[in-house]
């Protein structure tokens, strides 16, 4: 199994010039070649692939006007060709949009798929030594690559890719169900109790010292050395913003799957509810990251994962009688249930029904392996591999 730890670097001058040519130098030949391959593509209808690319890289080590690319590693370059030709893949088979150039204005980063060991005080990386580092635990295991990557305030990391021992896990909790929101960021219901987590919105908590740092930034002369320092400025609260809105969200991803089994969420498109006058709050709270952040740690401690179709009525649906309630809008945060007559708490009620709709995708995903009980609820589970559930063109009641 593969995992990552980034870390802290706190290069000293000598190797934060090393690593600029080596930036500079990647750079360069992402650009360089990726120039070439279209060039290539209008003129003959066929681009480069990494063995071409790799081939032409050693005769243009050697041609005299770029003799400064072998200060660089030259396992760092290669990678760089290895990552265009992953661009391009990614492309051509709608992963992603076209590759494009870098800039040496934005975030910097370059990886080293060999030669790295991490040492008592730091970690070693080609032809640069030693480079001090914050490591907050012990690493186990075999290292893959790491990527080193310097951001627009000038901080140095990183991502220390390892492969470990898959050792499968059978973790034992409860079921819950948990409604995402912008009132409540996170709506729990374990089968016997409920309980809401507000959301801290970073965006307007910093938005004063963020204005503020930008109407300065506005005032400075283009091209001038007070602009770049004001831009370094405004960076740091961007990432501060960043930063916190991260730290909160791994907080309660842990808590949830430290006290949880099995996890249901609603499939958001968050992409589809951004482009509403939403768009502020639903970014700032982070539903994809918080998501993401479950799986991956329910995934390292044999929990599961459920995301229940987006077209599920989870709001709308009373969970006593089952009656849709298709006049509910946004702002009715109670309501009564006209059939049964039901006093439901918005929130409190969608996380009931997630939960029952999980378990339900639970006990129909079955493969023939044994039951396990969590919180009362006898569920078959499926396969060890499938760690994560996500219901297909489920029907909503009607």
């Amino acid at each position: 199994m593969l995992t990552a730890l980034k870390v802290r670097l706190y290069p000293n001058k000598k190797q934060q010039i090393a690593l600029a040519k080596n930036f500079g130098c990647c750079r360069f030949v992402w650009n360089f070649y990726l120039n070439k391959t279209n060039t290539q593509y209008q003129e003959i209808g066929k681009g480069l692939n990494y063995c071409d690319m790799a081939k032409d890289l050693t005769q243009l080590k050697k041609h005299e006007n770029f003799l400064w690319l072998k200060e660089a590693s030259s396992s760092a370059l290669q990678q760089s060709l290895k990552n265009l030709e992953t661009a391009f893949k990614n492309f051509f088979e709608h992963r992603a949009g076209f590759p494009k150039f870098k800039s040496k204005h934005k975030k910097q980063s370059l990886r080293y798929p060999a030669g790295c060991s991490i040492k008592k005080h730091g970690v070693q990386l080609p032809k640069l030594g030693i480079v001090k580092a914050v490591i907050s635990k012990e690493l186990m295991g075999e290292i893959k690559s790491v990527t080193v990557s310097k951001d627009s305030t000038d901080k140095y990391f990183a991502a220390i890719l390892l492969e470990v021992e898959d050792v499968p896990t059978i973790k034992e909790g409860k079921i819950s169900g948990v409604d995402l929101g912008l009132n409540s960021l996170v709506t729990v219901f374990d089968g016997e109790t409920t309980y809401k987590v507000d959301p801290i919105k970073p965006t307007r908590k910093y938005a004063k010292r963020l204005r503020r740092r930008q109407q300065s930034l506005f005032r400075k002369k283009l091209g001038s050395n007070n602009r770049k320092k004001q831009v370094k400025r405004v960076a740091k609260v961007h990432h501060k913003i960043a930063n916190t809105r991260q730290d909160f969200l791994h907080k309660i991803s842990r808590k949830l799957v430290d006290e949880n089994q099995v996890i249901v969420v609603e499939d958001l498109c968050v992409k589809g509810v951004a482009r509403t006058k939403l768009a502020k709050s639903v970014l700032d709270a982070g539903f994809g990251m918080l998501v993401n952040f479950l799986a991956s740690k329910l995934k390292r401690v044999g929990g599961i994962l459920v995301e229940v179709d987006r077209l599920f009525p989870s709001t709308k649906l009373c969970n006593c009688c089952k009656f849709k309630n298709d006049s509910l809008t946004l702002n009715d945060r109670e309501w009564v249930c006209p059939k049964c007559e039901t006093h439901h708490d918005r929130d409190e009620n969608a996380a009931r029904n997630l939960r029952e709709e999980g378990i339900r995708i639970l006990s129909t995903n079955t493969d023939g392996q044994s039951e396990f009980q969590a919180c009362g609820e006898d569920v078959s589970l499926v396969s060890n591999s499938a760690k994560k559930l996500s219901s297909m063109k489920q029907e909503s009641p009607r």
